[in-house]
């Protein structure tokens, strides 16, 4: 297994634990850890990962509601749906109460998480 394919196995298997040791990690891939916390600090730059340090809880996470299935729009898509909004709700009669809280929906669904530092 190629680098690729083994940081690509590591975020699958993140978005499905949502939390894992490096030490597992290395373990379940048969390289060490050093190899581990490198490919851990590459996906960081690119994914919404990142690691928590300590005895207890110690590990790396991948952000609340992240999905690598998931499709997300890019920033400026939603600038235009946030400006739409914004809008809408100054002019007050361009969008019902229901489809403004559509709009607020998609926007809340389609945007990437954000790594909290």
């Amino acid at each position: 297994m190629g680098t690729a394919e083994r940081r690509c196995e590591i975020m699958k298997i993140l978005c499905r634990r949502r939390y894992e040791k490096i030490r597992n990690l290395a373990s379940e891939f048969g390289v060490s850890m050093r190899t581990v916390q490198r490919d851990i600090e590459a996906l960081s730059r690119t994914e919404p990962i990142y690691t928590q340090f300590g005895k207890y809880g110690g590990g790396v996470y991948v952000m609340d509601g992240y999905s690598m299935d998931r499709m997300y729009m890019k920033e400026q898509e939603l600038d235009v749906l946030r400006k739409l909004y914004i809008a809408a709700d100054e002019q007050g009669s361009l969008l019902t109460d229901v489809e403004k809280s559509l709009l607020s929906s998609l926007i809340l669904q389609y945007s990437k998480p954000k790594i909290k530092k």
